[in-house]
């Protein structure tokens, strides 16, 4: 019986495999039969082998080689058999085992303890493994693929969750991959699985429209094959099948009725030669009048990454009938629906340079997959990035020398910066759109030259993750800060040891070098920066640290310590409360913050005294020698709720050259609150802002924010 089954497989691809690899598929065959012997399928009648099989077979639809039918025919062997990795790789080769082993999923332990844990770690794992053959990729598709052709099976709550894990992790990577079709099959199927009344009914509706206005497209066909025919010989014209998933996401999103969903006929015109594409453009264009705004030339701008080309118009027939065309040459529209295996399924392709192409695509793509991998924290923020960089292009976008890019829709310019190059994207500090300067928090309008202006010395701002959408860009940022952080923690963990040891009476330099190294083995640190930036972090105690450095060293006193010295927060990891905000020449102190480093409060702030436990509370001042530095200070504004108000409170900030952080507007009826962040020299200049401020007309009172008052502002006024 399973040898039946393996028939369809065999003949399919004894068609374009030699014997000798057509023999090492059907030896896997045989090995994954006699393994999955007696298991069956969810339904409890279908011998579990079939599944494998069925993948394989898609697979061999896209004249994928042997290895690759090996591995998806044994994709399941080694999670669910005794079957180890070396009993796959001595009879079939190390590339058909480390294939399999890239799909296997793995298993909860101590480490993943929750089924989120395994998915997103499987997850990681899968995407290791197509850094270094991506046809891991290509099997989990089509493993996935057949599964979801036999949801019906699942009890309802199973289908939901695997529909949407499809929605968001393979899906994306079908896309990604240009492989439109499975990309298709797998939305429909999900989407039926997760809204099974709405996709029959939407159905329903769909097939009744085409069946009432079956003659007029027919009729539309043919007139567009007569009329290209005449100038253009081996011309192909045919309508296109609507996307139910798609129909019903466009309607969602951009308010269109279903109807008029209905109402879009599709048609692709597939021709011989690239310039053949652009005659068939302006016969179509004679034939019919044309919407404004359609037309969409990506074939002397690919887009996607693995090398889509086609031009797109829609138009009006004389019966007032929309039209969609997309006309291609063949290769194109080969790789519209295959993208990076077309070139398996028609091997012609790589004559004509189209492989060499996408191969050189997916060779970046794989990269940035790599790096990713590298930079991210966990495994969550991995799929996190690879999440955002999965994404639907809905945005285009050129760069001044003309070269495209494409987002997704509400990415900003900083993506755009990150998206030309990483440098670019670390100094980026504002951009031209269309000419017209812009803030880097700008949305990318469609189809704008965007011009990135830079600057040496600037740097990445942990704002931007805010409002950053692409995983390149957000795993640069976080790359940068997390560095940024590292060196700030090993500053301030040194400048600390040596405000310590200073009111001991001693410095590094006096230390015996046997006594450092003796410390450093017993705290288990390999460098005196390490154990530098674990005082930093807060995980070691700079007093008891000095303590075993100086041991009985005479004359040193261990009852004082020396303040540290406060410059703002440059080169330090340093974070001035919210609550009280000091500034300079106010007293302060200091408790350790896991993620900040010091944590700078007022001292006679209330809620410094619930700190005071142990040695989490450090003695700190200000430095005399603080140049052009700026600290963040919070006022209260009364004001009467009169027009141009806000207005005249920001004009008399810039007159005095006042940075505004942050503002916040509350209260009711006839008085308002203006909460306001603003940057100044010291205390000394803040009480002569405010001042400033209470001569303004309308403005009640101007007082220091304080911790009742503190709040994260929920509304942002930019005037």
């Amino acid at each position: 019986m399973n040898i039946f089954r393996a028939q369809d497989l065999m003949r399919l691809i004894e068609r374009y495999m030699d014997e000798a690899s057509v023999r090492k598929v059907y030896d896997a065959f045989l090995l994954a039969a006699d393994a999955h012997d007696g298991v069956f399928r969810k339904d409890g009648i279908t011998p579990y082998i079939a599944h494998p099989i069925e993948v394989a077979h898609i697979l061999a639809d896209l004249h994928l080689d042997a290895d690759t039918l090996c591995a998806a025919l044994l994709h399941d062997v080694l999670e669910d058999t005794h079957y180890q990795h070396a009993d796959l790789s001595q009879p079939f080769g190390k590339a058909v085992a480390d294939l399999v082993d890239g799909v296997t999923k793995l298993e909860k332990d101590e480490v993943l303890t929750t089924k989120h844990a395994v998915t997103i770690a499987s997850y990681r794992k899968m995407m290791h493994a197509m850094t270094d053959d991506f046809r891991v990729v290509l099997i989990k598709l089509a493993d996935r693929l057949h599964n979801m052709s036999t949801l019906d099976n699942m009890k309802p709550d199973a289908r939901r969750r695997i529909a949407d894990e499809t929605f968001a992790k393979y899906i994306p990577l079908a896309r990604r991959f240009g492989m439109n079709e499975i990309r298709r099959q797998l939305q429909q199927y999900a989407f039926k699985s997760l809204y099974p009344w709405r996709s029959q009914v939407l159905e329903h509706a769909l097939e009744t429209y085409l069946d009432a206005h079956e003659q007029e497209h027919e009729t539309i066909v043919q007139q567009v094959t007569d009329t290209l025919t005449v100038s253009i010989p081996n011309v192909s014209v045919f309508m296109w099948d609507k996307n139910l998933f798609r129909m019903y996401e466009q309607c969602k999103r951009e308010g269109m009725t279903f109807h008029q969903q209905c109402g879009l006929l599709e048609i692709r015109v597939l021709v011989r030669e690239r310039n053949e594409c652009y005659r068939a453009l302006g016969i179509l264009h004679e034939l019919y009048r044309p919407r404004l705004g359609t037309l969409n030339d990506f074939i002397a701008t690919p887009k996607g990454g693995y090398g889509f080309q086609a031009l797109q118009t829609t138009v009006i027939t004389s019966a007032h009938q929309s039209v969609r065309f997309q006309i291609q040459t063949r290769d194109m529209f080969q790789v519209a629906q295959y993208g990076l295996a077309a070139q398996w399924r028609y091997p012609d392709m790589r004559t004509t340079g189209k492989a060499e192409y996408t191969q050189a695509v997916l060779g970046r793509w794989l990269a940035q997959v790599k790096e990713l991998e590298s930079q991210a924290d966990n495994p969550d923020e991995f799929y996190e990035d690879m999440q955002a960089d999965l994404f639907h292009a809905e945005v285009y976008a050129y760069t001044p020398r003309g070269d495209v890019k494409d987002f997704p829709k509400g990415a900003t310019l900083v993506d755009f910066a990150y998206a030309v190059h990483t440098q670019v994207g670390h100094h980026c500090i504002s951009a031209k759109v269309d000419g017209m300067e812009r803030p880097l928090h700008t949305r990318i309008p469609h189809m704008a030259v965007v011009e990135i202006i830079t600057d040496p010395a600037a740097s990445p701002q942990p704002s931007w993750l805010n409002f950053v959408v692409m995983g390149r860009a957000k795993s640069y940022i976080r790359t940068w800060l997390r560095l940024q952080t590292a060196e700030a923690q090993q500053s301030l963990g040194q400048e600390r040891l040596i405000s310590v040891l200073r009111g001991r009476g001693c410095d590094l330099t006096s230390l015996e070098p046997e006594r450092l190294e003796v410390t450093l083995k017993a705290s288990g640190y390999e460098t005196i920066e390490a154990l530098y930036q674990a005082i930093g972090r807060g995980d070691e105690c700079s007093k008891l640290l000095s303590e075993r450095l100086l041991g009985n060293l005479k004359g040193a006193d261990t009852k004082q310590d020396t303040p540290l010295l406060i410059k703002g927060t440059t080169g330090l990891a340093i974070k001035f409360a919210a609550c009280c905000l000091p500034l300079p020449p106010e007293n302060i102190l200091a408790r350790q913050h896991q993620q900040h480093g010091l944590e700078i409060h007022r001292a006679d702030c209330p809620h410094i005294h619930h700190l005071q436990q142990g040695d989490s509370l450090f003695s700190v001042a200000w430095a005399q020698d603080m140049v052009d530095k700026k600290f963040s200070a919070g006022i209260v504004i009364d004001v009467r709720d009169v027009r141009g108000m806000l207005h005249n409170i920001t004009k008399s900030l810039a007159d005095m050259d006042v940075n505004i952080e942050d503002l916040n507007i509350t209260g009711a009826g006839q008085v308002k609150q203006d909460t306001l962040i603003i940057q100044v020299n010291d205390l000394e200049h803040l009480q002569e802002v405010m001042r400033q401020l209470k001569h303004i007309p309308n403005v009640l009172n101007v007082s220091r924010l304080t911790k009742k008052d503190s709040h994260e502002p929920h509304h942002h006024f930019h005037d």
